[in-house]
């Protein structure tokens, strides 16, 4: 695994923690919660407060995640909205790219993984 691949799991990781939040969330009828931020730094653990409206903006592309501003990584991706108390990025970066839309968890399996 080379390192944008290595960068592109652990970001993987926290948004799998956040589906895992907003799923909770959803169970108690809550319109805001904290979520983790989803940077690729592994040993992050800053919080973001986001209603779960945004964070279904958030992720509405497999590509996009939820930041703390300054957490951003420019050489792999690029922010497409400052909401002031987060960031969402966009990866650009082709082997983050490919990583984080394989490992996307509401991403149904591809013909061949069945």
């Amino acid at each position: 695994m080379n390192q944008h691949e290595r960068r592109a799991t652990n970001e993987a990781l926290f948004r799998d923690v956040n589906e895992r939040i907003a799923e909770s969330a959803e169970r108690f009828d809550a319109e805001e919660t904290d979520f983790v931020c989803e940077c690729a730094d592994p040993n992050c653990t800053d919080r973001v407060s986001a209603s779960l409206a945004e964070y279904e903006q958030v992720r509405a592309e497999p590509t996009t995640f939820l930041v703390v501003p300054g957490h951003e990584e420019d050489d792999i991706e690029r922010v497409v909205s400052d909401r002031g108390r987060f960031r969402m990025v966009d990866k650009f970066q082709a082997a983050v790219r490919r990583t984080v839309v394989r490992l996307d968890p509401r991403r149904g399996p591809a013909p061949n993984e069945s």
